[in-house]
């Protein structure tokens, strides 16, 4: 049989389901990383105890921006806490008996309007004020830490634009090492007699 790998769940309903309420928060569960990182932890280790081999680090909402604006963080403590995020998935790994398949950690990025906190992220909308060079300036900080600090791969997350992606990929070219696999948020359109899918703002 072709050999597969199990990722885990979604961190932030885990989370919510636990009593944490990230939802509504402009970090999301990247507070935690700040606040509680043991309850990271923990939560990494559920998923490990319930079959998963690979852990997403809840990197998701954690940019150097947002963690200066509501943390109020400097540029280097952002930095670190966005790596805290890889080193509890790491540490997890270790805390959990295996089953002998390996075990790898994805490092979370998501798009911009993540940061913008008003929904944009689903539509993409931001991208037609923003220059490819804007985009890549601003995803490299995150991108940076989250090499920097070992992940097997990068989980670029529900990018809603195509010139977005296009954008992180260009980045990605300054680390050359770097793995990475790219979701896209998309949604539905009329087509007459049925629904087909579309990326949101080709």
């Amino acid at each position: 049989m072709q050999d597969f790998r199990i990722l885990d769940g979604g961190a932030g309903s885990e989370l919510q389901d636990l009593g944490f309420h990230v939802n509504e928060d402009p970090l999301w569960s990247a507070r935690l990383l700040h606040t509680n990182p043991n309850a990271i932890k923990q939560l990494h280790k559920s998923f490990l105890e319930a079959g998963a081999d690979i852990l997403v680090t809840v990197t998701y909402q954690a940019t150097v921006e947002g963690f200066r604006k509501y943390l109020q963080l400097t540029t280097e403590r952002a930095v670190n806490l966005i790596k805290l995020g890889v080193r509890l998935a790491r540490e997890a790994c270790r805390e959990v008996p295996g089953t002998g398949k390996e075990r790898l950690v994805a490092g979370s990025v998501g798009p911009y309007g993540v940061f913008l906190h008003d929904g944009s992220e689903y539509s993409g909308s931001y991208v037609d004020n923003m220059s490819n060079e804007e985009l890549i300036d601003w995803h490299r900080p995150q991108v940076a830490a989250l090499v920097e600090a070992g992940v097997d791969m990068l989980a670029v997350e529900t990018i809603p634009s195509l010139k977005e992606a296009e954008a992180i990929l260009r980045l990605l070219k300054e680390f050359p090492a770097a793995k990475a696999y790219v979701t896209f948020s998309c949604k539905l359109v009329w087509k007459g007699r049925g629904f087909t899918t579309r990326e949101s703002r080709f």
